[in-house]
């Protein structure tokens, strides 16, 4: 095999070693591919696979894929690549034919689609000490007791910080991971409460109130802020080549394009580029720093569209599919695919409600949108009607 035909091999390697796969090779990795290892992750069958590729060489192994398409007639299968293949039908056999119906099975029409439902209280809380904690496998449990400070996660949807006594001594800080579909709420031990969004990591300090200043890190993602006020203690959130700094008020921070746009609810902030250029924000007030020109600009804004969310909604105002289903594959965690570029441009305005079921959501869309949907697995097709 020459070196593009070994990618999704070195990615199951991988995962068999429990590393997290490089994202060079993921991006590199074929939508067959990828449906190949998910469905593998899913029955937890990567270490078989990987034991199969160790056993088995090219010649050995299409030697057997051309016997078992005979004895099993399988003419429906599509051409594969040929790497594929030296894997697929061994595990075919074992998986009683879940690749047979990854394959082979063409979408199904919105009315018909059987969608699995998504858990939205998940997230990963990694210490100070390294140690990772699942909170959806948590609830209601005091979780560690660091730097004067308890932490307790409540419901599968609150992670609380409470200070024992006078905060003292450097700061410790956690690290909270909000996986693609989810999202949490974070109580900060100065009073300071956090929405954090899908596909977002913020890192925080345990002991806040111990140094002068209350300085977290929106590392990616987006997190609704709503501060406790305190003017002796500056609160600074560092997002994507912006900070932005209160000392009491309500705003949003939104990292997930080369654009980061902080918008204000209430109160006042600062918000200051890497190149020290700084726009002060009054309500109703947003600031947008483009990554890429590095420029930061103002802009009056009607708030409602981008805190929706953090009020169970999704609010859109001529927004364009493409951008409609980029939020909605954050939120329910589904894989989109266009079939047709020029439909990306349909323009949508309405508003849903965030807990609802996709499959309300997606009939609506077609309902006014003039698309439709097809569904395979957790992947969404958009065709024009």
């Amino acid at each position: 095999m020459n070196a593009s035909e070994n990618i999704w091999i070195k990615v199951i390697q991988q995962l068999n070693n429990n590393e997290l796969p490089d994202e060079q090779l993921l991006q590199q990795l074929s939508l067959e591919e990828k449906e190949l290892i998910d469905a593998l992750q899913a029955d937890r069958m990567i270490p078989g696979a990987n034991h199969l590729l160790q056993q088995l060489d090219e010649q050995h192994a299409w030697a057997n894929v051309n016997a078992q398409l005979v004895a099993k007639r399988l003419r429906l299968m599509p051409s594969l690549l040929k790497y594929a293949a030296v894997l697929l039908l061994p595990v075919l056999l074992l998986a009683g034919g879940i690749f047979y119906y990854i394959k082979n099975n063409e979408p199904v029409a919105l009315d018909l689609a059987k969608l699995t439902s998504t858990d939205h209280n998940r997230a990963t809380l990694v210490l100070s000490d390294g140690r990772s904690v699942e909170l959806s496998e948590q609830a209601n449990q005091k979780l560690s007791e660091v730097a004067g400070t308890s932490i307790t996660n409540k419901n599968k949807t609150l992670l609380s910080y409470k200070e024992d006594g006078v905060a003292k001594g450097e700061q410790v800080f956690n690290k909270l991971i909000i996986p693609r579909g989810a999202e949490y709420k974070l109580a900060l031990a100065d009073g300071t409460t956090v929405m954090i969004n899908s596909a977002s990591v913020l890192r925080f300090p345990v002991n806040i109130n111990a140094t002068n200043s209350r300085e977290v890190y929106l590392e990616k993602g987006e997190a609704y802020f709503q501060v406790a006020k305190n003017p002796n203690k500056p609160f600074i959130v560092h997002a994507n080549g912006m900070d932005v700094k209160v000392l009491g008020t309500t705003f949003n921070i939104n990292t997930y394009t080369n654009t980061t746009r902080t918008t204000l609810v209430e109160g006042k902030v600062e918000a200051k580029s890497a190149g020290n250029q700084t726009a002060i924000l009054a309500p109703n007030q947003q600031a947008v720093f483009n990554q890429e020109t590095k420029a930061l600009r103002k802009a009056d804004v009607d708030v409602m569209p981008f805190v929706a969310w953090a009020n169970g909604k999704i609010v859109f105002e001529e927004a364009t599919l493409d951008e409609v289903m980029n939020q909605l594959s954050l939120w329910y965690d589904y894989d989109v695919e266009f079939q047709l570029d020029k439909i990306k441009q349909v323009h949508f305005s309405g508003e849903i409600e965030r807990y609802g079921d996709i499959k309300t959501v997606l009939n609506i869309i077609e309902q006014t949108g003039g698309v439709k949907f097809g569904i395979k697995n957790r992947r969404i097709y958009v065709d024009q009607r």
